[in-house]
């Protein structure tokens, strides 16, 4: 048996653009079509649903980082194959609480599995399982926190209290001083303007368009709470299923190293005996490690992030990204692999990902080849901390 998990599926306003018919209607299979023989060979796909569906009245995606998809879009997931999504990420609150609501009844209609938001008055379980051949999967997701939205910032309160899974409490920084830095005369001037645009006026300037976050504000005393009930998910899971993925959202975005906060909930995530721990959010491949025979990995990177982005961060490859495997037997994890995607956009196409070995067949000439072979060697490394020995393209990767 084969279980896959991908990184932040996405809806920057070019996916929605390219993803719009002649009458209106939106159509975004584009999205995954070329990574759907790599799909088709897991018996369980799992991937982070980084936006909210709030209806087309909540207004769909207008600016990069405030997201808002077509119901059309979960048509695409579940065409794609996806057996759960997470919902908890910081874009959860993206439409309010209304959006969230409205996400887990469409992915409901849908028959998508979800895990990590929950309706005001429906049930909360510990995790979405699945018998998946004869072998129990559960699957649990959290978030470091809630994106602020207009400058209003989202509280667990009343009768939305629980209703996200959380890390860590949402009104606090994650980011350290000094690494996460204020607004530039550009963003204030222009900030009426939204962060794609007053990129471009940065880059123009010679400035810095987007920079890396550093998730390293950790306060182990105010996460307790939160860490003792992401445990506690673990250890009930672990009575109900064969085996347990912990998919927690966390990371400093555009930071090949991960930081304190991501650390911290990796050792828990371990200390509560998690079978496998599989995280997000960066935007970037981070590394990956066995820790006593549990795969480890700080980051999947991006399913769909568009490469024509002002606030793209061309040194640390975003267009890359990893695909982890698990394989089981017995119930047991036996084997874990990944596979090595690139994301593609030209001007007017959808924003779509390939597996390296399937776009390799596409490139027309040898130095096309030579720069994907030396960005494969630059994410293997990412992943391993080992320089990549042997045949460079390849469909997947052995890990640990």
């Amino acid at each position: 048996m084969k279980i896959t998990l991908v990184g932040d599926i996405m809806i920057e306003p070019p996916v929605l653009k390219a993803a719009k018919k002649s009458d209106g209607s939106y159509d975004f299979y584009g999205v995954f079509e070329h990574m759907q023989s790599l799909y088709n060979e897991a018996d369980f796909l799992v991937g982070n649903l980084e936006t909210p569906l709030a209806g087309e009245e909540a207004t769909y995606t207008q600016e990069y980082y405030v997201f808002n998809a077509p119901d059309a879009y979960a048509d695409a997931v579940k065409k794609a194959g996806f057996d759960v999504v997470s919902t908890s990420n910081n874009h959860t609150y993206d439409r309010g609480y209304d959006g969230l609501e409205r996400t887990i009844r469409v992915l409901d209609e849908k028959g998508i599995g979800h895990h990590g938001t929950f309706l005001p008055d429906g049930e909360r379980p510990e995790a979405f399982y699945a018998d998946v051949n004869g072998c129990k999967v559960a699957v649990i997701a959290y978030t470091y926190g809630v994106n602020s939205v207009n400058g209003k910032r989202w509280k667990t309160e009343d009768k939305y209290a629980g209703c996200v899974n959380l890390l860590r409490p949402e009104t606090e920084s994650i980011y350290q001083p000094g690494v996460f830095r204020g607004p530039t005369w550009v963003d204030k001037l222009f900030k009426k303007l939204d962060g794609e645009k007053r990129g471009r006026i940065k880059k123009f300037f010679g400035m810095e368009a987007q920079y890396p976050r550093a998730d390293d504000r950790l306060d182990k005393k105010t996460m307790a709470p939160y860490v003792e009930k992401f445990q506690s998910d673990i250890r009930k899971a672990k009575e109900n299923a064969d085996i347990v993925i912990f998919y927690p959202h966390v990371g400093g975005q555009f930071n090949p190293r991960p930081g304190a906060i991501s650390e911290y909930v990796m050792d828990k995530g371990l200390e509560a005996g998690a079978d496998a721990i599989i995280a997000s959010h960066s935007h970037m491949v981070q590394k990956g490690e066995m820790r006593d025979g549990v795969p480890c990995m700080y980051s999947l990177g991006n399913v769909n992030m568009s490469p024509l982005s002002s606030l793209y961060i061309e040194k640390y490859h975003p267009d890359y990204g990893i695909v982890a495997h698990l394989y089981v037997e017995d119930k047991k994890i036996v084997r874990t692999t990944f596979s090595i995607t690139k994301i593609v956009e030209t001007k007017g196409s959808q924003v779509c990902a390939w597996p390296v070995d399937e776009y390799a067949k596409t490139l027309q000439n040898q130095a096309e080849r030579e720069a994907l072979e030396k960005n494969v060697r630059w994410v293997y490394k990412m992943v391993t901390d080992e320089e990549l020995q042997g045949e460079i393209i390849r469909r997947e990767y052995d890990f640990g």
